[in-house]
């Protein structure tokens, strides 16, 4: 099993779910890194780790990054998303990724009549969490971290069942 990648994919699964309506300015910045670069990470341990595991893990481990690489610039979410974003965060402090919160003011009503004044109740903030650039400008980006990470789960599955068929 690629039991050390999967244990970087689970955290990343908390860091994403981590990224909820509300959370804003540098501790949404810090969930945002955190997400990205636990993406990208799970490769890392996968090759690293789970590839040291026993000779038929690092047969189709490599195997996988082989074809991984030779696909590039495809599946678009590792090259244009996990790896790039991470490349820009890591080496440059920049992320394509924005927020914002639109704040629906409330209206109140007086009448010169002697009526009761009327208040609108109050209206709930609306956040906006959207990559600003790449591939998936303008998709909210906690979609494409599950997306990402929905990717990964896939590609670990597939790694799993490959060593699974070439032990005796």
């Amino acid at each position: 099993m690629t039991d050390a990648a999967r244990e970087a994919l689970e955290d990343c699964r908390g860091a994403i779910d981590s990224l909820v309506d509300g959370v804003q300015g540098r501790e949404w910045r810090r969930r945002w890194i955190l997400s990205v670069v636990l993406l990208r990470a799970i490769g890392h341990v996968l090759d690293k780790v789970d590839g040291a595991r026993s000779p038929a893990h690092r047969a189709e481990i490599d195997r996988w990054w082989s074809n991984l690489k030779s696909s590039r610039p495809l599946p678009t979410i590792f090259w244009e998303f996990i790896d790039e974003e991470r490349n820009s965060i890591l080496k440059q402090y920049r992320t394509n990724a924005g927020q914002g919160v639109t704040v629906q003011l409330s209206g109140s009503e007086v009448s010169t009549r002697g009526a009761p004044p009327k208040v609108d109740p109050p209206k709930p903030a609306i956040y906006h969490y959207v990559l600003n650039g790449g591939p998936y400008q303008g998709w909210d980006h906690r979609d494409v971290l599950r997306n990402a990470l929905t990717w990964w789960e896939q590609q670990l599955e597939q790694i799993d069942q490959a060593v699974a068929e070439r032990k005796p």
